[in-house]
């Protein structure tokens, strides 16, 4: 039989990074896209944006045209900005909207007629934010639960042809994420030192927390099942965190998040 074909974005660095490499040492083919090439032994790479659509077509293109087939899309590159939200500019809406939304829908929407052609699987990369909001990190996970959404429906759409699409849900990975994040934290007799506590306590768990290799082993159990489920959270904990934060009255999480952040 021959290889399957694997597509992961953001994959220079961090959940990308490691889960590329992962994939690769099991015998998948695998091709990177970042915005820089990654160089490595493993597994190919592009330099591309994902909100270029001109150029992820090409992509995909040129992959399938090598291979003659892409059975796996992994939808990783994202980033992250931090900050009150009165204080974030246009810019800065955009960019994270564009990276973390706009990017996801569109690649899948590339990658559709090819994974149709070998019943392939869609894995996008959500975040335990899409579920508990994070204050000071409010685009972030508007961006996420958007994800989740989006996932959610297509999933629908291209299930009668064979294609399955799953949220692999993070928790806190030590990567970094964290020290690329943008910050826009503004002191005043407003928000006093609210915003930096928030984000250094938010930093501090990131630091503390799992190996993205970790994340990299739930995305290859994802694909290697058949029929994966929706989302699949990663760790016990956020498991957890996950189930209560629908159970619990909306009241009682944010009182919670807020203690927390």
């Amino acid at each position: 039989m021959k290889k399957k074909v694997v597509i992961i974005t953001g994959a220079s660095s961090g959940i990308g990074l490691a889960t590329a490499k992962l994939f690769a040492m099991k015998g998948y083919i695998v091709y990177g896209i970042s915005r820089n090439v990654y160089k490595s032994s493993l597994f190919d790479s592009y330099a591309c944006d994902v909100t270029d659509k001109e150029g992820m077509a090409q992509v995909l293109d040129e992959v399938y045209q090598k291979e003659g087939r892409i059975d796996i899309l992994i939808n990783n590159a994202g980033i992250g900005i931090s900050g009150a939200i009165e204080y974030l500019t246009e810019q800065d809406f955009d960019k994270i909207f564009d990276v973390n939304v706009k990017g996801v829908i569109l690649t899948s929407s590339l990658a559709i007629p090819y994974l149709r052609k070998t019943k392939g699987k869609i894995i996008n990369t959500s975040s335990v934010a899409s579920v508990v909001p994070i204050p000071y990190q409010a685009c972030y996970s508007a961006t996420k639960s958007a994800v989740e959404s989006f996932s959610f429906a297509l999933s629908q759409e291209v299930k009668s042809q064979g294609i399955r699409v799953t949220c692999v849900r993070p928790g806190d990975t030590k990567t970094g994420f964290t020290q690329n994040r943008v910050k826009t934290e503004v002191e005043n007799d407003v928000y006093g030192k609210r915003i930096t506590n928030s984000v250094k306590k938010m930093e501090k768990d990131e630091t503390h927390g799992k190996s993205p290799l970790t994340v990299a082993k739930v995305m290859l159990k994802v694909a290697k099942r058949k029929n994966p489920p929706p989302v699949c959270t990663v760790g016990f904990l956020y498991k957890c965190a996950s189930v209560l934060a629908k159970l619990l009255p909306h009241r009682l999480i944010n009182f919670i998040v807020g203690k927390l952040y």
